[in-house]
This record gives structure tokens, sequence and C-alpha cells, in this order.
């Protein structure tokens, strides 16, 4: 084998293909690309003889800046770091490429000449991608695990001092009873009189209902952190439990309850009558409603645009269904194609890492469940999803929200 074909087999092997840059007086003369530029961008030798500005339209329009500089760069004869940068490929796609680039001088070490060195990293791309991916969800993963321990440590410092108060106001409240005959009697025997300033008679009721108010609070305090408490438990993998849909959405309402009146002032839950139990794992299936009611509720432009979620049992399929539906703002064709995407996310400028639906989906179809999507801009978004129910057991009494 000649000197000459062993070099072309060792280029060839080395890069996908070469293209070659003419150059007088710092100018472009012509530009040749070798044959194997047809795998690599879809066009031919012959395309970019035909086109002069081939090249730099396939350019990704991102990337055209730093390939303009290397450009810029080897005419003026100066040594530059290869480049990584996006083509975009005949049929449409985006590919990477890396293009590194040798200068050739005459003996006045002017350039005359410079080599493009191709090599197509798009895989390479895709790896590395997907292991910034993983690693994201990862950390987002432990993320998650801190805040669920630190919510259960923040509920138990809220518990401590609530506890005190429901005791001391139920205390107070059975004092207020026990005393009110008392004074009522003295009322009647000197009429009015004041307690703080105010007149018993106006008082007596607000002073009732004070009482009635803080034990209610603390009540709501209370349930508000066992709530809580109970959804950052690290939850287990096993889908055995028998599952009580409606529980499932009631808890998700309670936890999102907040923001859900924040949100919205027409808020609808319809719970299904006699709802068979589902065989699953009922701190999962919440993740994925409080999931739904949270999107929900950030998609809302207005308080009046409203938000209705409702259970039922299919008959026929044997499936138990939850549909979240709103009237936000909807979602575009060409993103609902990626909703399910790990990462994807039309929220990012918000705080969005796009793990949520993708959870969910995952979620739902552990539990051998649909989850599924319909959706138009400025008109709303409905999630359905449905879960077998895989044995007959006791039917389940409606709930009221």
């Amino acid at each position: 084998m000649t000197t000459e074909k062993r070099y072309e087999k060792l280029i060839n092997y080395l890069t996908d293909y070469i293209y070659s840059v003419t150059i007088k007086d710092a100018v472009v003369v012509s530009t040749d690309h070798g044959p194997g530029c047809v795998a690599i961008t879809g066009y031919t030798a012959e395309e970019y003889q035909n086109d002069s500005d081939l090249w730099y339209r396939m350019i990704h329009p991102k990337d055209r800046e730093k390939v303009v500089k290397q450009a810029q760069l080897a005419l003026a004869g100066e040594e530059c770091e290869p480049v990584e940068h996006r083509i975009i490929h005949r049929d449409g796609t985006t590919r990477w490429i890396r293009n590194k680039i040798v200068i050739t001088k005459n003996g006045t070490d002017h350039p005359v000449s410079y080599d493009g060195l191709i090599n197509d990293i798009t895989d390479l791309k895709r790896a590395e991608s997907a292991a910034i991916n993983r690693n994201r969800q990862l950390r987002q993963a432990e993320k998650m695990a801190s805040l669920g321990t630190l919510i259960a440590g923040i509920a138990h410092e809220i518990n401590n001092p609530n506890n005190f108060v429901m005791l001391n106001a139920q205390l107070f409240t059975k004092m207020w009873k026990e005393i009110i005959p008392l004074l009522d009697d003295h009322y009647s025997s000197n009429k009015d009189f004041c307690l703080a300033g105010m007149p018993y008679s106006k008082f007596k009721n607000k002073i009732a209902q004070s009482l009635e108010g803080i034990t209610k609070g603390s009540e709501r305090i209370s349930n508000i952190t066992k709530r809580l408490t109970e959804y950052s438990k690290l939850d287990s993998d096993s889908l055995t439990e028998m599952v009580d849909i409606n529980n499932v959405v009631e808890m998700a309402v309670a936890i999102t309850n907040t923001m859900i009146k924040k949100s919205t002032s027409n808020f609808i839950v319809e719970y299904a009558a006699l709802l068979p139990k589902i065989k699953g794992n009922a701190q999962q299936l919440e993740q994925v409603i409080v999931n739904l009611i949270t999107n929900a509720c950030q998609s809302l432009s207005t308080t009046s645009s409203g938000i209705q979620i409702a259970t039922s049992y299919d008959v026929e399929r044997n499936r138990v269904r939850i549909v979240v539906e709103d009237h936000g703002i909807g979602i575009s064709q060409d993103d609902m194609k990626y909703i399910m995407d790990p990462f994807f996310t039309t929220k990012r400028n918000s705080g969005g890492t796009g793990l949520g639906l993708s959870v969910s989906y995952n979620i739902i179809k552990n539990h051998n469940g649909t989850m599924t999507f319909k959706s138009e801009v400025n008109k709303g978004t409905m999630a359905k999803i449905t879960i077998p129910v895989l044995r007959e057991v006791e039917p389940v009494k409606n709930k009221n929200l």
C-alpha cells in the first residue's frame, strides 16, 4: 500500500469527512468537501460547490458566531481550538459535529489553505445529555428527600406550641361555660357591666365565638401538619394496598388547599359513589394528584377561571377514573409532544424542573394505568387517569368535600 493510500485510509478512519479551503491573501478562493459529507449533512460535494453559502446556512443559528470566529482565525493563519457545534441536516434533524481545523502555510508563513476535519458526535452529545439529566434527577431526588425531612421537622416544631394553644383553648372554653351562669346572674341583678372595657351583653357571644375560632384554627393547624408529615414520608415501592381513590383525591386537595384558594374561586370536586378500591400505593397516587392540581393552579390567569376534579368508575372496563380539568392557558400542540419527557417544562423561568409529569406518568404506569392529556391554548387542559380494579371489594361510601 502506497504512503498516500495509507494516509487517506488513516484520515478516513479518524474523521467522518474532510473539507478543504484554499486561501489567497486571507480570502477564500475555493472550498472542496469530501464524499463523506453526504452521510453527515445530507448534501453532496457538488451541492456545496454550486452554493457557496450552503455550509453557513446549515450551521445552527445559535452556533454560527463561534464557527465564523474559528474560520476567521484560520484565514489569518492563527491556530484555533476545535469547535463543537450543531448543523441542520438536509432531513431537518439537528446533528452535532466536531470541527478541527489544520492550517497549511507557505514559506513566508502565510496560510494557503486549511482542512476541516469533521467528526459526527451526535451520539456522544446525547449520551452526555442523558448523563447530565440523570445527575439532575438524582440531585432533585436528594432535594426532595431533604425537603421531606425538613417538612417533618417543621411540622413537629409547629405541633408543640399548637398543642399548648389547643389545650389552653379547651380549658378556657370549659371555664367560660362554667362561669357564664354566674355572670348571667350578675347581669340580671345589676344590669349590664363591662368586661375588658366592653359591655357584657355584647361581649358574651364574642368570647364564645373567639374561643371556638381558636379551637378550630388549632385543629386545622394540627390536620395540616399531620397531612404534610404523612405526605413527606419516604414511601415504599409496594403496590399492595387497597386504595380508596376518593381518599387519595381528598388528601391531595387538603395538601394543596392554600394554593387552590389563592388561584381560583371556582373549584369543584365530585366524588363518585360506590367507588371500588384499587390495588396500589396511596402515597404515590397522592403525589400524582398533587402534581396535577399544582399544574392546574399555575395555569390559571385569573381567579375566576375554574378547576374541576371528578372521580368515576367505568363498569364495562372495570377501571377507576380521575379527571383533573382546568380552564387555564393550555399547552401548545408542539409542547404536548414532550410534556412526559424528563426535565421538559414550560415553567423553567418560574422554577419548574420538568420532573412532575414524568414521575407521575411512571407512577400511573406502575399501577398498570394510563394518563392522557387534552389541551387547547387559552382554553385549558384536561388530564385523565385510569387505573384497573384488580379484584372485587366492598364499595366505598361517597365522600363529600
